[in-house]
């Protein structure tokens, strides 16, 4: 880590910065989204689901011709559609509970089946939620599963209450992916992942030591710290914060279905977030961490990994503190 505060001539000692963190997480294939709008449990009205990811990955089928049943046991195949790294996965399903031999059903496109005994169903499964189960993870190397983000939108409508449940199936931009992804990609299958973030207010403070402050920038300063105390943290307006979100996420990935924002954050021409130059909010970090899921997200532009990090500073004066500068 550089040493940012040797033979320096700042103006502040006083810097404050945003982290969004992404705060709770739910992947949905594309063709469940409307079910799962139905039971959602994952988020509330004081835990919105306000920004969505639309994403894409191979297909992932049951092979009927491969089950094998044996009483209470039984074997099948799961197909990874792929042209270039698609395979065959071998599974198993046992059920002690059981009363008679288990029935097999599915049917075309087989992306659904179910084995059940004389009462009735014992398991019914998609098989590209399956193939994620922690049991079986360990069984399976295919990056090839992991997600391609394609598309970021925020989920804030004009009155502030509706949800990205409520605006997802008529969206012009998802309706043009999945029509894409039929013609182009039709061994793909279109998936969701639903996100809140949430704010974490940062405060940097250096001592009259390190910076000498003068008076009028004193002013300044003050007033940036009588904002934190009076507010506990940086106050935002919930359409700022996913503004400015949704713009940073964009700018990071640079997904293939947006345009705006990839050249252009920050910028001090854009209202969307104008409340951070209004407060001289110094810089805004991005945190995405997916480590409980089992499988990646990834763009042309960004690698796969389960953790994704990025700062941005709103200002880059040389007179200012640069924590970006400090990392580099």
């Amino acid at each position: 880590m550089k040493d940012i505060f040797k033979n320096n001539n700042y103006r502040f000692g006083v810097e404050t910065f945003l982290l969004m963190y992404l705060n709770q997480y739910q992947f949905v294939l594309g063709s469940d989204l409307e079910n799962y709008t139905k039971s959602n449990e994952v988020f509330t009205k004081n835990n919105p689901c306000n920004i969505y990811f639309v994403l894409r990955r191979p297909k992932v089928t049951i092979d009927p011709t491969s089950v094998v049943i044996n009483d209470n046991k039984a074997d099948f195949n799961l197909i990874v559609h792929h042209p270039t790294s698609g395979g065959v996965i071998k599974m198993g399903f046992e059920s002690g509970k059981a009363e008679s031999e288990l029935q097999f059903y599915s049917e075309y496109p087989y992306n659904l089946f179910t084995f059940s005994d004389k009462k009735g169903v014992l398991l019914g499964a998609r098989p590209s939620a399956l193939i994620d189960n922690s049991h079986v993870q360990n069984n399976i190397d295919l990056t090839t599963l992991d997600y391609e983000i394609l598309y970021i939108g925020q989920a804030y409508g004009k009155t502030g209450k509706r949800t990205a449940l409520d605006r997802l199936s008529s969206h012009e931009t998802v309706q043009k992916i999945y029509q894409h992804s039929l013609t182009n990609n039709p061994d793909s299958d279109i998936w969701f992942m639903l996100t809140n973030f949430s704010q974490q207010s940062m405060l940097m403070l250096a001592g009259a030591d390190l910076i000498k402050v003068s008076e009028t920038d004193k002013k300044i300063q003050d007033k940036k710290l009588d904002h934190i105390i009076e507010n506990d943290g940086i106050s935002i307006t919930e359409r700022q914060k996913i503004n400015f979100t949704e713009a940073a996420l964009i700018k990071y990935f640079e997904p293939k279905y947006n345009k705006e924002f990839k050249n252009s954050f920050p910028s001090t021409q854009h209202k969307s977030y104008s409340e951070c130059y209004d407060l001289d909010i110094k810089a805004l970090t991005i945190e995405l961490d997916t480590s409980e899921n089992t499988r990646m997200i990834y763009t042309d532009k960004v690698e796969r990994t389960h953790h994704h990090i990025k700062m941005f500073e709103f200002n880059s004066d040389k007179d200012r503190v640069s924590f970006m500068e400090a990392f580099r």
